[in-house]
């Protein structure tokens, strides 16, 4: 009879626990079963996926001066195009595109839709496209658009120049007419920002014109108020993910996974066409294979960076089909090009070279500012004295380093510019550039430039010019790094465009 009491009573329990679980949500079930487990294990706390906004700085994309909220609302605010891994476009917002010389014409997704559900009409294209001409960030990317018109599920953009890579600028973040004043304007990101009880937390926004199954539908903003913040806040893991475009050259080790993340920014040896030594083109092919381009990448960015001899980015797709010439690291070559220009050792003791019974001597000008950038000075003049060249390196304050240029007082100088995405060299080559020192624009290199950038000649045919000409030196291209919790399911599939290009699939694995 008691075994038979016992039995009837483990069904009663047994049927209340069921129907208990029925009148539940998933949530309510999880945290009761999460309370049974404390009376026999230690519980294992929940972790979420958290990403740092820099507290104090805008989250409006285009008053924002924080690189990290910056970087941040690329998951609030789509673009017309994404640039891939090869920099090329990608459909978002816009379908597609023709670029018939100096006017480029988008035709937009009929389907895309704010979070707040309305639809993405032309007039808000070009009204964000007005507020990314005046933003500090995206100004310089738009520099040679001059205006934008709505059409009927379109929008047309007119150029300065013609530009046959012009729609790969169209990445500027796309708000809703009228809100971009507000603190924090309606876009069509895969997340919208909402605030509660003083915190900023991320949320999926169901219009995503992206349609993708988030894995992560939330995801708690933390405050970062200082710039070494990040690395910390990761080792404690308050933080999931980071970026650091290494802008100091200097990569920290921490316990966390990362990733290398291209950048398009450009390290290069200007040349002062100016300076009589380096008005020949073997002495500055010379200079070419005097210099060890790996070693600089190693030394000054702890090789994360790729050396180059063109100067564009390595992972363009357009490069694809171009032979260029290879300066493979060679103090003889360089010394029989010298040779040939009639700069030679005058005496078998001399240290240095001579033409005419004056000796070879330039002045290298770099900013004392940045760190790798003089060490870089440092092995390019010891490069240059290795083959008989001397060099006295002018370290000057960003200030004084500007002024010195202007001045046209040096004739090497080291130099960084961020290429836009459609790889536009017109800092160099044209007028208003602002790495157009020591560059003659009236040469046959900025004209092949033009031509090429209007698409009279191909790519080949310009690379042919420039490695003939030589109007500076490209050296290396900088990487950023990802960093990511080790809890993290992460694909390293992003660009500086798309840091976040794979959070659909991100989850936090306890």
């Amino acid at each position: 009879m008691k075994k038979l009491i016992c039995i009837f009573a483990c069904i009663a329990i047994a049927v209340g626990i069921l129907s208990g679980c029925r009148n539940k949500t998933p949530d309510e079930t999880t945290t009761e079963i999460t309370t049974e487990q404390t009376t026999t294990q230690k519980p294992v706390p929940e972790r979420k996926v958290t990403l740092g906004y820099y507290k104090g700085k805008s989250l409006n994309p285009y008053k924002t001066e924080s690189p990290t909220n910056r970087n941040l609302l690329t998951l609030v605010y789509d673009s017309l195009f994404l640039p891939s891994d090869g920099y090329t476009v990608e459909p978002l917002i816009g379908l597609s595109f023709t670029n018939n010389e100096k006017m480029l014409t988008v035709t937009l997704d009929p389907e895309a839709l704010f979070c707040d559900g309305t639809t993405i009409d032309p007039s808000d294209i070009v009204y964000s496209f007005n507020l990314a001409k005046e933003s500090s960030f995206y100004k310089e990317r738009l520099s040679n658009f001059s205006s934008a018109a709505a059409g009927v599920g379109s929008v047309t953009f007119t150029l300065k120049t013609a530009d046959v890579y012009a729609e790969n600028c169209l990445t500027f973040p796309i708000v809703k007419y009228g809100t971009g004043d507000n603190n924090i304007p309606t876009g069509s990101g895969r997340y919208t920002v909402s605030k509660k009880s003083g915190s900023y937390y991320l949320n999926a926004n169901e219009h995503s014109t992206r349609q993708e199954e988030m894995a992560t539908d939330r995801i708690s903003l933390v405050p970062i108020t200082s710039d070494a913040g990040e690395l910390y806040m990761l080792q404690t893991g308050d933080l999931t993910y980071f970026f650091d475009d290494l802008s100091d050259g200097e990569y920290t080790k921490i316990r966390a996974n990362t990733t290398r993340v291209s950048l398009n920014n450009m390290v290069y040896l200007g040349i002062n066409s100016d300076s009589k030594e380096l008005r020949s083109k073997k002495v500055r092919e010379a200079l070419c294979y005097a210099i060890n381009k790996p070693s600089l990448a190693d030394s000054a960015y702890s090789g994360i960076a790729s050396a180059v001899d063109v100067p564009f980015n390595p992972a363009w797709e357009a490069l694809g089909s171009v032979s260029s010439v290879f300066y493979e690291h060679s103090a003889v070559k360089a010394g029989e090009l010298l040779d040939e220009a009639g700069y030679v050792f005058a005496y078998s003791n001399n240290q240095y070279r001579s033409k005419n019974f004056e000796y070879i001597e330039l002045t290298l000008l770099v900013n004392s500012e940045s760190k790798p950038k003089d060490k870089i000075a440092d092995m390019i003049a010891k490069s240059l004295k290795d083959i008989g060249v001397k060099v006295t390196v002018s370290s000057l304050p960003y200030a004084e380093y500007i002024s010195a240029l202007q001045r046209g007082d040096y004739d090497l100088y080291i130099g960084e510019v961020k290429l836009s995405p459609n790889m536009s060299l017109n800092s160099f080559f044209t007028e208003k550039g602002n790495a157009n020192y020591g560059i003659d624009l009236d040469s046959a290199c900025a004209k092949a430039y033009s031509d090429f950038r209007g698409g009279k000649i191909d790519i080949t045919t310009f690379m042919q010019v420039f490695s003939s000409e030589k109007p500076f030196i490209p050296l290396l291209f900088r990487e950023g790094m990802a960093y990511y919790s080790r809890e993290l399911t992460y694909e390293d599939s992003v660009n500086e465009y798309e840091l976040f290009a794979n959070i659909y699939s991100w989850s936090v694995i306890n």
